[in-house]
């Protein structure tokens, strides 16, 4: 008998899972998993884990939801807690799978830990070898589908975005019939009983902040969102118009947490987006949407194109950034105490929600690098533990564009704090909400 292990990770969700319906149609039996790694929750070399409360609350929420779903389709999801190397080989030993399978990722961690994984399974120590796949569902497109080759790709983002509108077409999303999924490994579903504790949210904010009320993880909420923002609100039709709101929940879509967790494609939405456009038109707002999945997709492909390069201190660029690490400076930027009132109340925005608007983004991060003078990649790193939508490609990906190491032709980019606070926040609402929450 065929016997499939799926290892879930950025792709928590059935529907358009092209990895997961591949597996599924080949094997009658399939163990299905997520693993929390140790390693997230360590601090590291810039003084932060890689997995923040936020994130960390969302993650668990998602893995509910499909656990749901399984169960209620005759499945089971299975969480773990430890290194993956060994949990994969213990449950081959025990399964002796004859295929395995995981979504693919442009993350350099991820397409290592893939790799790593098919050479442990493929070793002459395992005496049942099983099939390694993968499958793509996480960018618009299929590597092969590039109007160029990945070493070819554009260090631009317009020249990117306009030879893939010209030339390219995203993948339609993928359906997975749930009335014909294989039977489960085990009789019951499995919850490491050792997973580290979820901190809670300040219960005055939970109460009254929409943002933290309705960032609730999973597939079925992701819909549920993406339905609400486009049909439901008709919010779509005014995207380019709001997009630059600091606080409030339908300034923008709202997408960003459930993609990075892959609870809904970048796919699922370009098809939604096409949908709407088909029912209300097409106006500016309709294609800004599509344009942010286009960003998105750009900094996918530049990640797999520079791997580290990502990540390092001179960015793809290989160009020195001004700047140093200056712990009290950054502490007071991190906690929203600095001198600047726009950025101490997007600071604790976050701190408090794990939240902030793309505005508010530019702002922080320009205020590290050129008011506050700061090592770029520090800011990265606490956003990486902060934000409820940590994408790597993205978030390292415009720090270096900030930064000045990055994809930006024009090099440094500077903002006017003062003339963003009165173009963002004429009335001082915002500023005036946060100062009330002192850093936690």
């Amino acid at each position: 008998m065929n016997t499939g292990l799926y290892w879930f990770e950025h792709d928590l969700r059935l529907q358009d899972n092209q990895a997961l319906s591949q597996l599924l149609q080949e094997v009658k039996q399939a163990h299905l998993i997520y693993i929390f790694q140790p390693k997230w929750f360590v601090v590291n070399d810039f003084g932060h884990c890689a997995m923040g409360q936020h994130r960390y609350r969302f993650l668990r929420e998602s893995l509910h939801d499909l656990q749901q779903q399984l169960n209620s389709n005759g499945q089971q999801l299975h969480i773990y807690y430890g290194e993956p190397d060994t949990i994969i080989m213990k449950l081959h030993e025990q399964y002796e799978f004859t295929h395995v399978a995981k979504h693919f990722h442009t993350g350099v961690y991820e397409c290592n830990q893939f790799e790593r994984m098919s050479q442990l399974l493929q070793s002459d120590k395992v005496n049942s070898k099983p099939q390694v796949m993968t499958a793509n569902s996480y960018t618009l497109f299929n590597e092969n589908d590039l109007p160029m080759s990945v070493a070819n790709l554009p260090d631009v983002f317009s020249p990117f975005r306009r030879k893939v509108e010209k030339d390219a077409k995203p993948q339609a999303p993928i359906k997975l019939d749930l009335n014909y999924l294989p039977a489960p490994c085990e009789s019951e579903p499995s919850i490491a009983n050792d997973l580290p504790k979820i901190l809670g949210s300040d219960p005055i904010l939970a109460k009254h902040n929409k943002t933290v009320q309705q960032l609730i993880g999973g597939e079925t909420q992701a819909r549920a969102q993406m339905q609400y923002y486009t049909f439901g609100t008709q919010g779509l039709s005014t995207y380019k118009e709001t997009r630059n709101g600091l606080e409030g929940w339908d300034f923008s879509s709202k997408l960003s947490p459930w993609l990075a967790a892959g609870c809904i494609s970048a796919r699922q939405v370009a098809e939604w987006i096409n949908e709407y456009e088909g029912t209300y038109g097409a106006n500016d707002s309709t294609y800004w949407l599509f344009f942010e999945l286009l960003w998105r997709e750009f900094y996918q492909w530049q990640q797999y194109k520079y791997g580290h390069h990502m990540y390092q201190h001179k960015g793809i660029q290989q160009h020195t950034p001004t700047g140093g690490h200056q712990p009290d400076m950054f502490v007071r930027w991190c906690n929203g105490s600095t001198d600047y009132p726009i950025i101490n109340a997007c600071m604790r925005q976050l701190k408090h929600t794990g939240f902030m608007s793309n505005r508010g983004r530019q702002l922080v991060a320009s205020c590290l690098v050129h008011e506050l003078g700061l090592n770029w990649q520090y800011g990265a790193a606490y956003f990486e533990q902060m934000l409820i939508d940590f994408d790597p490609a993205s978030n390292w990906g415009n720090w270096q564009y900030l930064a000045g190491v990055g994809s930006d032709p024009r090099g440094l980019r500077r903002f006017n704090l003062a003339k963003q606070t009165q173009t963002y926040d004429p009335d001082g609402e915002f500023i005036a909400y946060w100062s009330s929450y002192t850093s936690l």
